[in-house]
């Protein structure tokens, strides 16, 4: 299934003529999960599209989708600028942005750690053989010093893995990150990719390369992804069991409207011993009074039950959403 949907820009499920057509577009992170999710459900027809996160929040503002998905919750003068309902913002589904590399010689595991990415990403360093990265992986120091320089990938569009990576370098990467964090990216280095697809293809397509990409995509392109360090020390692959752990260290869904911040769960305590640090919930974004919104509570509903959508995505390096999280979600689904 993972093979089929990559790189796809569309897709709708197979329904009865006189069903509803629920149109989600947004996240590339949620793209192949909610494609998945399109073909299994088949109460209503639904179309899903990969446009990004901040191209999903501006598609619900004006009313030109059922579903907005974005892994960034909406900003306070975006929520204010929907003119076409009052939006609500439900956590759907759980995953991480990954950080993938193309070195000659060095597979899966390289460490890399906050200061050392935002150093990376700010252009302070800028070779593989730099002394703050073979420090890190002192067996792999002959082969990072013949690996030359370093060119950084990032999302061109308004993506919500720009959020959650810059939002995992302003608290791990301490002094060595300077910008804020939201869906563009605000450093002035690195070679702009349109979508998670295209960062993902210049960095297995070319050596010297390292981008933010989201775990379906680095797990159906075969990169070569780092083990990020954690606030316990520890360095971690963004695969279910880390971004389960990760999950675990915040079950509370901040108020709805336009002070939402949604569920950070970047970079936790040290309490969280296997969290992956840059895990992400991504949300479905809906406005109250839209004209489909009993089919997109149907569909909604079926999204996060234990019999529908929730436990399918896991070959997709999605996981399950949490009790708490799920129950709460409930709750905002029935008040749409």
């Amino acid at each position: 299934m993972g093979a089929a949907v990559l790189g796809v820009t569309a897709s709708t499920a197979v329904a009865s003529a006189s069903a509803a057509t629920i149109k989600e577009a947004g996240s590339s992170l949620v793209f192949p999960l909610a494609t998945l999710w399109s073909h299994k459900y088949t109460t209503n027809t639904v179309q899903t599209s990969s446009v990004g996160s901040g191209k999903g929040i501006n598609l619900i503002q004006l009313g030109q989708v059922d579903i907005g998905a974005s892994d960034a919750p909406m900003t306070s003068s975006q929520y204010n600028a929907d003119h076409s309902g009052t939006p609500v913002q439900i956590p759907w589904a759980l995953s991480a942005t990954g950080v993938g590399y193309n070195i000659p010689g060095i597979g899966y595991g390289l460490h890399l750690s906050g200061p050392v990415l935002a150093q990376i990403f700010s252009g302070k360093i800028t070779s593989w053989g730099n002394s703050a990265i073979t420090k890190l992986n002192p067996k792999l120091a002959k082969k990072l010093k013949a690996a030359g320089s370093i060119t950084p990938v990032v999302r061109s569009d308004g993506s919500g893995d720009s959020y959650a990576f810059q939002h995992f370098l302003t608290v791990a990467g301490g002094k060595d990150w300077t910008y804020s964090y939201a869906t563009s990216w605000g450093s002035p280095v690195g070679t702009g990719e349109n979508g998670n697809s295209g960062v993902a293809g210049e960095v297995r397509q070319n050596k010297g390369t390292i981008g933010y990409i989201s775990a379906y995509y680095l797990i159906n392109q075969h990169i070569t992804t780092a083990a990020v360090e954690n606030a316990a020390g520890k360095f971690e692959l963004p695969n279910g069991p880390n971004i389960v752990d990760a999950a675990a260290s915040n079950s509370t869904i901040s108020a709805q409207g336009s002070g939402f911040t949604g569920v950070s769960i970047v970079y936790p305590s040290k309490k969280y011993k296997t969290a992956y640090p840059v895990s992400t919930y991504t949300y479905a974004i809906v406005n109250k009074n839209d004209s489909n919104v009993g089919a997109v509570k149907d569909f909604l509903t079926w999204a996060i039950s234990p019999s529908g959508g929730l436990f399918t995505g896991d070959g997709l390096d999605f996981s399950p959403l949490p009790a708490g999280i799920r129950a709460a979600d409930a709750g905002l689904i029935s008040s749409l």
